[in-house]
């Protein structure tokens, strides 16, 4: 349950970076939604055409796009099929963010529902689309623009744009464990950066306290 008045954007990193971690369903991306929910819960997804199966009235619900539900103590999550494929994975994400990041619906006033919105937003932007990678493609040379974000990772053009104005979102003093992932993350998809955007630099470190003041520099300079 939230308590906080602001959105917690450090809580949904570390749970998104969990997930980049530990997911043997992400290897690359764009990646299948359903495929990487069923391996991370027990969530079922259907679409919005399967709702009355369950006699569900989606537009009871006010989403146009996904929502979540329990029913007989199981989470469904229900999309829209007609939308554009790029949408649905999006909205698919974020409704199972919502679950990632604790939050309980039914107890949250407006105000309180509006913060769970932008942090769950955030979340999903960094599983779609990981910061640190983003990072090593502007280390790269390779600049972060819209296009590029929609064709390389399969989103839309609103979560290109909004995933370029959240870039500058992690302003806490970052921990150890935090610095840690971002290694594993960057090791762990490293042939599938490399076919996106060579790396034609070779960077010898003597130690890994020199590795962590290169990073510190590019942090900084971007």
């Amino acid at each position: 349950m939230m308590t906080n008045s602001k959105p917690n954007f450090q809580k949904a990193y570390k749970n998104a970076n969990e997930i980049l971690v530990s997911s043997k369903t992400i290897t690359e991306f764009p990646y299948s939604a359903s495929k990487l929910i069923k391996e991370q819960s027990d969530i079922v997804c259907r679409s919005f055409d399967k709702a009355q199966k369950y006699n569900v009235d989606i537009e009871a619900f006010g989403s146009k796009s996904a929502v979540i539900i329990n029913l007989d103590n199981r989470d469904i999550i229900f999309y829209n099929q007609n939308e554009i494929p790029q949408r649905v994975k999006f909205s698919m994400i974020h409704e199972f963010g919502h679950r990632k990041n604790g939050h309980e619906f039914k107890k949250m006033s407006d105000e309180i529902y509006g913060i769970a919105e932008v942090e769950t937003n955030y979340f999903t932007a960094q599983l779609l689309m990981p910061e640190q990678i983003l990072r090593e493609f502007q280390k790269r040379g390779r600049r972060i623009e819209k296009s590029f974000l929609m064709n390389t990772f399969g989103v839309s053009e609103q979560a290109a744009i909004k995933r370029i104005e959240t870039l500058n979102k992690i302003t806490w003093e970052r921990s150890l464990l935090e610095k840690q992932y971002d290694d594993i993350i960057l090791n762990k998809y490293l042939p599938w950066i490399n076919s996106i955007v060579p790396n034609n630099i070779d960077y010898l470190f003597s130690d890994d306290e020199a590795k962590q003041q290169e990073r510190e520099l590019w942090k900084y300079k971007y």
